[in-house]
């Protein structure tokens, strides 16, 4: 019985609560757990008291959870800036799993790095990123389980569009979408491999996974709404601390939207600060920094990896309470 004496850190009330759990999963019986809590605490009741305690207790402690999350309509787990290849793997997320939701991607799921205009020393073409990413994205949200993804494009995400206008007359541009964000999960693709003379289809998300009832909803511009929320992946960037952020804000305003926070992709930072009646926050990204040496030498800030949970009550309003950005370096 040793492993169910009182710890040192335990107050009298989690030291009945931990044995009543282990009667409720079966590892004691009540007649023995009120030894264990007659001879640990110095007490003398029956088992039958000790039961009859630990029902009206465990209906308090339920009680106060489900106050804690009355005003709890949405969870929101978003995640940007992947830059695929050099995403974070999946696990990064699984303790989310079945506990979320809405999965929130906000743009750059691709780097499109072979297409970029900086110098590299290697290539991933355009198809290997394209082809990684909805094999992540079908593992994601066969692992988390959301009942909806909601997903726009970000500036990387763009240059799939922006390449193609440089290099192709724009009547053949009009057969090609803006991002391959489209082909992923609206449209699907197919893999012509030249050296082997094959062709692959590979079916959109919105197909894939439409017997499982999760819905894919796939916004082609560069924000998303959710609720009172707005998760957005501009394509300016202001070098100053949570700056675009406050740009994106004015934006919104400027335009007569209608919102309670903001969440902002894109800046590779993270952070949060109110503007009047919103707040602004910074998820970070979820990809390698370490791996992305775009800015080599270049003494520009340290990337922030990372995500945001973003909790709204059943209005769609936020939670500012619960909401928190979980950082990863």
């Amino acid at each position: 019985m040793g492993c169910y004496n009182k710890r040192p850190e335990e107050t009298s009330d989690d030291f009945f609560v931990r044995i009543g759990n282990a009667v409720l999963a079966r590892e004691l019986t009540w007649d023995g757990a009120s030894k264990v809590l007659n001879d640990e605490l110095g007490k003398n009741f029956g088992e039958c008291a000790y039961r009859k305690r630990f029902k009206a207790f465990r209906a308090g402690m339920q009680y106060q959870e489900s106050l804690s999350n009355r005003d709890v309509g949405t969870c929101i787990l978003s995640i940007s800036d992947l830059h695929i290849p050099f995403q974070k793997p999946i696990e990064t997320f699984s303790e989310y799993a079945g506990k979320i939701d809405i999965l929130q991607v906000n743009g750059d799921c691709v780097d499109a790095q072979a297409i970029s205009r900086f110098n590299k020393v290697y290539r991933k073409s355009p198809m290997e990123e394209i082809l990684i990413a909805r094999q992540y994205m079908i593992d994601l949200i066969e692992m988390l389980q959301p009942k909806k993804v909601v997903v726009n494009y970000g500036n990387h995400d763009l240059r799939f569009q922006n390449y193609l206008a440089k290099n192709l007359d724009t009547d053949l541009l009009e057969l090609m979408p803006k991002t391959s964000l489209e082909l992923i999960f609206v449209d699907g693709f197919n893999h012509y491999n030249k050296e082997l003379h094959t062709k692959v289809h590979y079916d959109p998300l919105i197909d894939v996974f439409k017997d499982s009832g999760i819905e894919i909803v796939y916004n082609d511009t560069w924000f998303s709404f959710v609720g009172e929320t707005i998760f957005v992946h501009p394509l300016a960037y202001s070098s100053g601390m949570l700056k675009t952020a406050e740009k994106a804000y004015r934006y919104f305003k400027d335009n007569d939207y209608f919102f309670d926070n903001i969440v902002m992709a894109h800046t590779h930072k993270t952070g949060h600060y109110d503007i009047g009646n919103s707040v602004i926050y910074e998820q970070g990204c979820c990809c390698e920094t370490s791996k992305m040496d775009y800015a080599d030498g270049k003494l520009t800030p340290s990337q922030r990896e990372g995500f945001i949970l973003v909790y709204q009550d059943k209005f769609g309003r936020l939670n500012e309470d619960k909401t928190r950005i979980v950082r990863l370096n």
